[in-house]
C-alpha cells in the first residue's frame, strides 16, 4: 500500500533533518570538539536520557561544553578512524539545572553557535543560522521533487539523459562537511528550483543581440574551433513574437550584431547595471530574453552541459551557493584560459605517460567589453558587465567516452541516496554478487584501482611540475571498465595554483598582474590544498562509504592508501610531505564550518590537522576522550 502524501512528506522531513544534523555535528567534532578534547566516545552514564540508553547496540557520543556546563548526546552507528560519525536519531541537550531535551537541525546549530560565541568571545552568527534555514527549506524542496526518467528526452529534442548527467544531478545532500550544503540565496525560490540540477532541471539561456565590436574572446580560435559557433545550435528563433512584449524588437543578426547568452539568473544582475542599461538605450545591446534549446545544469549549478556540444559552458550567476557568490571574475577567466596554454606541454607529456589521469582543459573564454561606451567613472560597471557576460568553455566528453567508460561524478558515488544508503556500497554489492566474490574483496580491488588512477596524477603534477589541482569530489570524475575504475578526470582550472619556484614571473608573462596573483601558491599552501582535496575530501569519503560500517574493512582501505603513498615514492623519489604522512603525520582538513563562523572569505580558510589513521590502532581512538 502506497504512503499518503503527508506520510511521504514527514519521512522526507525527517531524512533532511538527520542528514543536516549529521553534517553540522561532524563539522563541529572535526573542527572544534575533537581538537579541544571535549568528546566522550562511548558514554555509559546512567544519567543519559532513557531514549539513548534503551538500545545498547549503539554507543552514545557525548560532546561537552565546559563554558556553559552543558553536554549534548547522540547515538552513533559507526565511527570512522578519523572521527567521522554516522549518527542514529537526533541529539539531546542537557544544560545545568535542567533536564534533557531533544533537538532538531535548527536548534542543534543554534546551540553550537551560542556555545562558540561564548567560548571564542564573538557575536552570535545570525547569517549562518539564516543560511541553515535556507538550506533545509531548499533540500526539502529537492527531495520532494519528481525527477525525470533516465531515458527521458527533453521536449525541445535537446540533450538526452545519460549516466554522466544522472550522477551530476543526484547530489541531494551536498558537501558532507559543510553546515549549510544546499544554501542558495540571491534568487527567488521558483527560479532557483527551475535551474537546479537536483530536480533534473533543463535550462534555456537568456539571449541578447550585441554589436560585434563589443565581443571579446580569449584563447586561440580557428574556423573549426570557435566558442560562439559551438553555441549556435542553442540560439533562439529570430521570430521575436515568441518573447515577452518588452523584449520584442524588429532587428535581425545582420548588420554587425551577434547573439550572445547569459545564465537566466544573471539576467537580473545585468539589466540593473547602469552601463548595460545605457548600451540597451543606444541599441549596442538588444534584449531578446530567455529561449532557445535547453542545457542541463551540472552539480556546480552554473556549469551547463549538452552531450552534442564540444564544450561545457560555465556562466556567472551572482548567487550565493553554499558559501560563495558564484561569478566568473575577470582575472579568473584570464588565468583559466592562459593556464590551458601554459600547461599544454605538461598535459601532453603526462597524458602519454599516465593515460589513467586526464585533465579537462578550458581553452576559451568570451565576454563583452563595454569600455568604449563608458565614462572614466564607470570603470566598475565595465568590470561588472565583463564578469556577468563572462563564459568559460571547458572541453566536453566524446560520445564514445560517455558510452564506454561512463564518466561518473565521484561526489555522487561517495554519498547517500534519498533513503540514506551508500551509493558506492550498492554498486560494490552488485559487483560482488555478479562475480560471486565477498564484498570486502571487491571493495578493496575497487579502491586500489581508484587510487592508482588518482594519486599518481595529482602527485606528478604537484611534485614534478609545481601544479596544484583541486581534486575534491565535485572536481573528480571516474571512468569505468566492467564496474571498476579505469581512469579519472580532473576539472575546474579556476582552482588550479602554481608554485613560484617552478613558475617564475617570466613564464607567466601572458597573465595579467592580478591573474598572476590569483594563481601563485607557496609549496606549503599548495600541499594543504591537494592534501585536503585528495586525501580528506575525496579518498577519506571513498573509504567511509566503501567500508559502510565495517571497521576492519576501513582499516584495510587505509592501509591500501598507505601502500599507494609508498609505491609512488618508490617510483618517483621521496618527498618530505609524503614522508611525513608515511611516518604517521597529519592530514590537512579545511575548516568550512569555522570559516563561515568567523565570516572569512573561502580563500582565508584555515585547516585542522587530523592524525593519520595508520598512526594509532583503532582501539586507541576509542577511549573516553577524543583522539
Amino acid at each position: 500500500m502506497s504512503l499518503s502524501i503527508k506520510a511521504v512528506q514527514a519521512l522526507n522531513h525527517e531524512q533532511v533533518q538527520r542528514q543536516s544534523i549529521t553534517g553540522i555535528l561532524n563539522c563541529y567534532l572535526r573542527e572544534y570538539a575533537i581538537p579541544h578534547h571535549q568528546v566522550t566516545w562511548q558514554a555509559k552514564e546512567a544519567r543519559l536520557p532513557l531514549t539513548l540508553r534503551r538500545f545498547s547496540a549503539y554507543p552514545v557520543l557525548v560532546i561537552h561544553f565546559p563554558e556553559l556546563r552543558a553536554e549534548m548526546a547522540i547515538k552513533v552507528a559507526y565511527l570512522s578512524a578519523i572521527g567521522k560519525a554516522q549518527f542514529v536519531g537526533r541529539p539531546w541537550l542537557k544544560c545545568e539545572g535542567s533536564g534533557w531535551k531533544g533537538l532538531n537541525a535548527q536548534s542543534t546549530l543554534q546551540w553550537l553557535l551560542h556555545s562558540l560565541s561564548i567560548a571564542l568571545h564573538i557575536d552570535f552568527n545570525q547569517e549562518l543560522m539564516a543560511q541553515l534555514k535556507n538550506s533545509l527549506a531548499i533540500t526539502e524542496r529537492f527531495i520532494g521533487a519528481n525527477l525525470p526518467n533516465e531515458n527521458q528526452t527533453l521536449v525541445d529534442m535537446g540533450p538526452p539523459r545519460n549516466a554522466f548527467i544522472d550522477s551530476e544531478q543526484s547530489l541531494l545532500w551536498g558537501h558532507a562537511f559543510h553546515p549549510t550544503p544546499k544554501s542558495r540565496t540571491g534568487v527567488p525560490m521558483d527560479q532557483m528550483q527551475a535551474c537546479s540540477p537536483e530536480v533534473g532541471a533543463k535550462v534555456a539561456l537568456f539571449w541578447f543581440k550585441v554589436r560585434q565590436d563589443l565581443f571579446v574572446t580569449q584563447g586561440t580560435i580557428s574556423k573549426d574551433k570557435h566558442p560562439l559557433m559551438a553555441l549556435k545550435p542553442l540560439q533562439p528563433s529570430q521570430n521575436t513574437n515568441s518573447y515577452p512584449p518588452q523584449y520584442q524588437h524588429g532587428h535581425n543578426t545582420a548588420d554587425g550584431y551577434l547573439l550572445y547568452p547569459c545564465h537566466p539568473w544573471e539576467a537580473h544582475t545585468l539589466l540593473k547595471n547602469p552601463l548595460v542599461k545605457q548600451a540597451i538605450e543606444s541599441e549596442h545591446i538588444i534584449v531578446l530574453g530567455q529561449g532557445g534549446k535547453t542545457l542541463l545544469p551540472t552539480s556546480s549549478v552554473r556549469t551547463l552541459y549538452h552531450p552534442k556540444l564540444p564544450w561545457f559552458t560555465k556562466f556567472s550567476i551572482n548567487v550565493r551557493l553554499t558559501n560563495c557568490i558564484r561569478k566568473n571574475a575577470w582575472y579568473e577567466l584570464d588565468s583559466a584560459v592562459q593556464l590551458t596554454q601554459i600547461l599544454k606541454p605538461i598535459r601532453d607529456k603526462e597524458q602519454l605517460c599516465n593515460p589513467l589521469f586526464k585533465v579537462m582543459v578550458e581553452p576559451f573564454a568570451t565576454t563583452l567589453d563595454l569600455s568604449s561606451l563608458a565614462s572614466p567613472e564607470q570603470d566598475n560597471y565595465v568590470i561588472q558587465a565583463k564578469e556577468s557576460f563572462g563564459i568559460l568553455y571547458r572541453e566536453n566528453f566524446h560520445s564514445d567516452e560517455i558510452d564506454i567508460v561512463e564518466p561518473t561524478l565521484a561526489a555522487a558515488l561517495f554519498a547517500y541516496d534519498k533513503q540514506g544508503n551508500s551509493q558506492i556500497s550498492k554498486r560494490i554489492k552488485e559487483k560482488a554478487q555478479q562475480a560471486n566474490q565477498p564484498y570486502q574483496g571487491i571493495a578493496r580491488l575497487w579502491f586500489e584501482r581508484y587510487t592508482t588512477c588518482l594519486l599518481p596524477g595529482v602527485f606528478n603534477y604537484f611534485f614534478k611540475h609545481g601544479v596544484a589541482f583541486e581534486p575534491h569530489l565535485q572536481n573528480t570524475l571516474i571512468g569505468f571498465d566492467e564496474g571498476l575504475p579505469c581512469c579519472v578526470y580532473v576539472r575546474d582550472l579556476e582552482g588550479t595554483k602554481l608554485l613560484p619556484n617552478y613558475w617564475p614571473m617570466e613564464k607567466l608573462s601572458s597573465l595579467s598582474e592580478r591573474a598572476q596573483q590569483s594563481v601563485y601558491y607557496s609549496r606549503e599552501a599548495g600541499w594543504r590544498r591537494i592534501g585536503y582535496c585528495t586525501l580528506i575530501n575525496n579518498l577519506s569519503e571513498a573509504i567511509f562509504h566503501l567500508a559502510d560500517g565495517d571497521n576492519a574493512l576501513e582499516m584495510l582501505l587505509w592501509e591500501e592508501l598507505l601502500n599507494q603513498l609508498k609505491k609512488w615514492q618508490t617510483i618517483n623519489g621521496e618527498q618530505p610531505e609524503i614522508n611525513a604522512l608515511i611516518s604517521g603525520g597529519s592530514l590537512p582538513s579545511k575548516n568550512n564550518f569555522t570559516t563561515r563562523l568567523m565570516k572569512k572569505a573561502d580563500r582565508e580558510s584555515d585547516y585542522t590537522q587530523i592524525l593519520s589513521p595508520w598512526r594509532h590502532q583503532r582501539a586507541e581512538t576509542r577511549g573516553s576522550v577524543a583522539p
